[in-house]
């Protein structure tokens, strides 16, 4: 499977993604989970808008995606809205080996862990599930920033 990068980003496409990450991995497609079928379509367009043409994007359902991935000869980003846009990929056998956590913005019920990163209690348990799966697992804005591993906090 060609993932270049794993990200969890509630912005998904914004700057520091099409500015640092894209040209610093030499990606060529992004791929996003869209859990929402009519969802899918909307933000398709938008996204489409934000991310330079040189870069191919691919917004798909999750029982798409690995799929969709493993056939892929192209260097790929995939990037989620929330951790737990992840759970149905991993169920239908996706293999990462970090991850990296560039956004979480404010919730009702999150306590802050880094500078743009606030969890609830449900990403909680998922980080801890992650961990336990051996994913190693980051928060980073972008490549120059100094990394915070996620282990070191749980």
């Amino acid at each position: 499977m060609p993932i270049v990068f794993a990200r969890v980003d509630d912005r998904l496409i914004h700057g520091q993604v099409v500015q640092a990450w894209l040209p610093e991995l030499n990606i060529d497609e992004v791929v996003i989970p869209c859990p929402k079928e009519n969802a899918c379509h909307l933000n398709k367009n938008l996204l489409r808008l934000s991310l330079p043409f040189e870069y191919e994007l691919a917004v798909l359902e999750p029982a798409r995606c690995v799929g969709y991935m493993a056939e892929s000869e192209k260097r790929i980003l995939l990037l989620l809205n929330s951790l737990q846009d992840l759970n149905p990929l991993l169920e239908d056998g996706l293999q990462i080996s970090s991850l990296n956590i560039g956004g979480m913005h404010f919730k009702e019920g999150a306590e802050k862990l880094a500078e743009n990163v606030f969890l609830d209690e449900e990403d909680k348990k998922t980080l801890r599930i992650l961990n336990d799966l051996g994913i190693d697992i980051e928060t980073r804005a972008v490549p120059s920033s100094k990394s915070f591993s996620i282990k070191e906090i749980l």
